[in-house]
């Protein structure tokens, strides 16, 4: 999640988490010089210094060598090896049943630690060197693990291993470009430990430099920056909240009509206008076709087993702020079927309609099902309570409640006591005894929203809401 102060990895990271964004889309991005990329690798990340170059023992180099192979007791991954388009797979932490009832000694790195964003160099290299280095992200992030500035005439190698806890080694990617070409791997990681390997394949007395940018400030559907790494959202209408890394930044969702049933979207900002920030698409199946900014598009009905696919990306005529953060609604398209609003036990004032009265209490319910009728399960209705209109403004008092598994949701709203605009005298003889009632009351109104997509439910543009009367004193008079 993005914080106000956001860390910027600078124009390589961006650039090479943007190219796989493009995959289904007629267009490519501007790729970046290599110059262009170096000055901004090395610009993003404080020195730190010279390191004297750390010896590889024969022992862990054969660990390093085991885990690569893929015999190691953790899941070795691979990663492409080309620069500026690589993307790390996020990784599972092992599982905690598997560590109950084991003593977890405090955890020790194979190799000396260093500190993330920051660029170290290491000179005297020779062919054959082994330069083994640990660090920690404390944090899920996307990161760039670099090894860049090589020597004229060198060639080194560069992987990255994550240690499981318990000395298990798994291969995240490695890089291993021509040349003295600079070496990247990029993508989302989860919080864990982590080592660079870097292997000098040609080197006389060379000179290389290597690092980690890391930025935290990532939202929770990361990594989604292509079509084919689309976060995937379950079978109900969602509503998910995220935010651009950056101005190359772009997230994929994708959506499964398993029924075949309509499927909905909406793209929307936070309360203080940020819309403007992001263009929302959606592909057609053969190009990407922007919802306009406000609207909601619906496919009325697909294939069963149908994929929707969306994208936000960012307005490139905005400048762009990664701590603002957009709400994306897609799925199943809602349906309303039943609705019930009922107040507690009072007289009912009669001069005046008003569809719905009571003193202290609304017992409401709903039903919401698909397209196909099958129940909308977690949803999140929203009764919009103002029970007191004193101008053209409303002020909306929200109380929520969730669907069950057959998409019904029961809730009561305490809407508190009230003084009176009105006072009427009300003839009553339902008891069979006629009673005069000194009844004081204010009007108001409610309507009903789903949290998850606008223009649903009960009270629209036309009719905005149900009338309320808010029963506030009743006293018998005679």
């Amino acid at each position: 999640m993005k914080s106000k102060k956001a860390f910027m990895l600078g124009a390589a990271m961006m650039a090479s988490c943007f190219v796989s964004a493009f995959a289904l889309a007629d267009q490519a991005p501007a790729k970046l010089s290599a110059e262009a990329v170096k000055q901004a690798v090395n610009k993003a990340l404080k020195s730190g210094g010279k390191l004297d170059a750390s010896k590889v023992s024969t022992e862990l180099k054969k660990k390093l060598l085991v885990a690569k192979s893929g015999q190691s007791k953790a899941v070795t991954r691979s990663l492409k090896s080309e620069p500026f388009d690589s993307v790390v797979s996020e990784l599972k932490k092992p599982a905690q049943g598997a560590l109950k009832g084991a003593a977890i000694a405090a955890f020790e790195p194979l190799f000396p630690t260093l500190d993330i964003n920051t660029l170290y160099t290491v000179d005297a290299v020779q062919a054959g060197n082994e330069f083994a280095y640990h660090f920690n992200l404390p944090q899920n992030a996307r990161v760039q693990v670099q090894l860049v500035n090589q020597s004229a005439g060198a060639d080194m190698s560069l992987t990255l291993f994550q240690d499981d806890g318990q000395g298990n080694l798994s291969v995240v990617g490695s890089s291993d470009a021509a040349g003295n070409a600079d070496e990247y791997l990029n993508g989302v990681l989860p919080a864990g430990d982590y080592y660079w390997y870097m292997v000098a394949k040609v080197a006389d007395n060379a000179q290389f430099s290597f690092g980690v940018a890391v930025d935290s400030n990532i939202d929770a559907f990361e990594p989604n920056d292509s079509a084919q790494t689309a976060f995937v959202l379950p079978d109900s209408m969602n509503k998910v909240s995220g935010n651009l890394d950056s101005a190359n930044d772009v997230d994929y969702f994708d959506f499964t009509a398993v029924r075949g049933q309509s499927v909905s979207m909406y793209l929307a900002g936070d309360e203080n206008g940020s819309r403007n920030q992001w263009i929302f698409d959606r592909f057609d199946g053969a190009n990407w076709v922007t919802v306009p900014a406000g609207s909601t598009s619906t496919y009325p009905s697909v294939a069963p087993g149908t994929t929707v696919k969306v994208r936000v990306r960012a307005n490139p005529a905005v400048a762009q702020d990664p701590s603002k953060y957009y709400q994306l609604s897609l799925g199943s398209t809602p349906r309303l079927n039943t609705s019930s609003v009922k107040g507690d036990n009072i007289v009912r004032v009669t001069e005046v309609w008003l569809a719905t009265q009571t003193a202290r209490l609304l017992n409401w319910s709903t039903q919401w099902s698909d397209s196909t009728g099958a129940p909308l399960l977690g949803v999140t209705p929203v009764l919009r309570v103002d029970n007191h209109f004193v101008d053209l403004n409303y002020r909306w008092v929200d109380y929520k409640a969730t669907t069950n598994s057959a998409g019904v949701s029961e809730a009561t709203a305490n809407i508190g006591t009230c003084f009176g605009d009105y006072t009427t005298v009300i003839n009553d003889s339902s008891t069979g005894v006629p009673y005069k009632w000194r009844t004081t009351y204010n009007e108001g109104g409610w309507r009903i929203e789903l949290a998850e997509f606008p223009g649903v439910g009960v009270g629209g543009e036309n009719v905005q809401y149900v009338s309320l009367g808010h029963i506030c004193t009743q006293d018998i008079i005679h």
